[in-house]
């Protein structure tokens, strides 16, 4: 009895282990470490700026954000951009990251590294099937998972 006892155990637990793998498998994606969290991307990011690396900032961006702009149009005008100007945006450092859900989250810059009181201290992520991508609160994907996750109590605007 004790034999058959174990053996029973042992393929129990071995078809236990075998299920949790496949379900375990069935769920991975294949992400792009460079987009695996907001702040690798916006790590990503800077790299390109700092690169000159066109395709690689191309990456970085959600397909709403660069929708309608051909790759040409979108390298055009960056390359117009001042070295001032692209100085600024290697600046920024991170203050907080803020993942508020599966699909969507933020950076919250210091506000000592923004150089400009007018730009905004916050970049926006939406996360597609290859990472997080930078993205605009304009975004209307962006701007219904937002509602959805206040909605659910996910996230709770600021008071001000």
């Amino acid at each position: 009895m004790p034999k058959t006892l174990i053996r029973a155990l042992y393929t129990m637990v071995l078809q236990l282990f075998v299920c949790l793998a496949l379900l375990l498998g069935c769920d991975s994606e294949d992400i792009d470490q460079r987009f695996s969290h907001p702040a690798q991307t916006f790590q990503t990011y800077k790299r390109a700026l700092e690169n000159s690396d066109f395709d690689l900032r191309w990456e970085c961006f959600s397909s709403s954000q660069v929708e309608g702009e051909d790759r040409q149009s979108f390298v055009e005008r960056w390359r117009q951009k001042t070295p001032a100007e692209i100085k600024t945006q290697l600046r920024r450092e991170i203050a907080e990251e803020r993942i508020i859900n599966e699909r969507i989250g933020y950076l919250l810059f210091d506000s000592s590294t923004l150089g400009d009181e007018r730009t905004s201290p916050f970049f926006y992520f939406i996360r597609d099937s290859s990472g997080w991508k930078i993205t605009s609160h304009l975004d209307s994907t962006f701007h219904q998972e937002l509602e959805q996750a206040i909605e659910r109590g996910e996230y709770k605007l600021p008071d001000f």
